[in-house]
């Protein structure tokens, strides 16, 4: 969602469109090149709208420090696809959902999956994507530990965490900036 002086849009956007606008924006030309997975929000910040369909993509080829594993998605046409590296499964929602009454229904639409899967596939060999490398030692069982402890422990001493620092009464200490170390 996008506010301009109190107007607002629910035009769908993604950090990619932060180059090709800021160039808009400085009226320097556009550099489709650089650029081929974002789009200039200017027209939106001007009040108009952008009559542009597309689908929205993200990769993260890399496990990370908060419980994200290696996957790529695309959301388009009111649905998104998951691929998930390490074991090359798939999950498909419904959008907009709210994330607890999300299910995955890929065994009910496969046309769509394999449709947005291959848009995916398309996407991120266009854009010379860098894929993870498979990790010879993988283990499910241990993989689904890992998501436990991560979904049980790590995500509410996280939540807690943010919700301190959101707090009303919150007093940083003299180095709280600094990066604080995860043992996984």
């Amino acid at each position: 969602m996008l506010k301009n002086n109190g107007a607002t849009t629910e035009f769908p956007a993604i950090n990619t469109d932060f180059y090709p606008t800021l160039l808009d924006i400085a009226n320097i030309p556009l550099h489709p090149n650089q650029h081929i997975d974002g789009i200039s929000l200017k027209p939106l910040l001007e009040g108009k709208q952008l009559d542009v369909s597309r689908p929205l993509y993200w990769h993260y080829p890399h496990y990370g420090n908060q419980g994200g594993e290696p996957a790529s998605i695309i959301q388009q046409d009111g649905w998104k696809l998951i691929h998930y590296w390490e074991d090359d499964r798939e999950e498909l929602f419904k959008l907009p959902s709210e994330e607890k009454d999300q299910q995955n229904l890929l065994s009910k639409h496969p046309e769509i999956a394999k449709n947005l899967s291959h848009n995916l596939m398309t996407w991120l060999n266009n854009v010379d994507a860098k894929y993870p490398v498979k990790d010879s030692i993988y283990d499910a069982n241990k993989a689904e530990i890992r998501y436990l402890n991560t979904v049980n422990k790590k995500w509410p001493s996280l939540e807690k965490q943010r919700l301190e620092v959101l707090s009303k009464d919150f007093q940083p200490n003299e180095n709280w900036w600094k990066s604080k170390v995860t043992v996984d």
